[in-house]
């Protein structure tokens, strides 16, 4: 069994969806400095590195992260690779055969700058009518390698909207560079933020 951890670094160089607050890291005790114990104090976005978006992030009265079924979380997923395409579209889908999965994570262009402390505008998302194909097959969790699932300068929302009132979890901040299209198990749990509309999480695949 071999564990591939696809979850981002978390520091003060992570970078941020525009707009979002900055990750700060801050060392608040230190041992090397004499104190008893060492202590940092985090502030960052509920969106921050690899990241869950619950229904709440864009829905009225959606489930917050607390709330998300955690055996949707756990269990197989399928990794596709799509090394050339600029978006992720319903008719790129139909050439999988996409039957019964329970969590699908894309791998593209964006995995080449997705660890750089730059955010950068032109990555590759998913459409509205790839949107729409995977709520018709009954998938669960949808993961991107980049911060938003959704076209950089989006004013609707629309494909959030769609997956996350059709009760699809979302993953975003996926780091997959060194991951090969497959199938695989997964993990992916989000901190428990009471009443929150997403949180980082940590997310493994499992290679048997």
């Amino acid at each position: 069994m071999r564990i591939i951890d696809i979850s981002l670094d978390i520091s003060n160089d992570t970078a941020s969806f525009p707009g979002d607050p900055k990750v700060e890291v801050k060392r608040i005790f230190d041992i090397k400095k004499g104190d008893i114990a060492t202590v940092s104090k985090l502030s960052l976005s509920s969106h921050t590195a690899t990241h869950i978006d619950a229904p709440a992030h864009f829905i009225k009265d959606g489930l917050t992260v607390d709330k998300l079924p955690l055996e949707h979380l756990v269990g197989k997923v399928k990794v596709f690779e799509v090394p050339e395409e600029n978006e992720i579209t319903r008719s790129f889908l139909e050439k999988k055969h996409i039957e019964k999965e329970k969590a699908i994570f894309f791998k593209t262009k964006n995995s080449q700058y997705i660890r750089l402390n730059k955010f950068y505008e032109k990555y590759v998302s998913l459409s509205l009518d790839a949107a729409d194909y995977l709520i018709e097959k009954g998938v669960k969790v949808v993961g991107i390698d980049y911060l938003s699932i959704e076209e950089f300068g989006s004013e609707d929302y629309s494909v959030h909207k769609s997956l996350l009132s059709n009760g699809i979890i979302i993953i975003e901040g996926l780091n997959l560079l060194d991951v090969s299209e497959g199938e695989y198990e997964f993990i992916a749990l989000p901190l428990r933020i009471k009443g929150c509309d997403g949180a980082p999480a940590r997310v493994v695949l499992i290679e048997r």
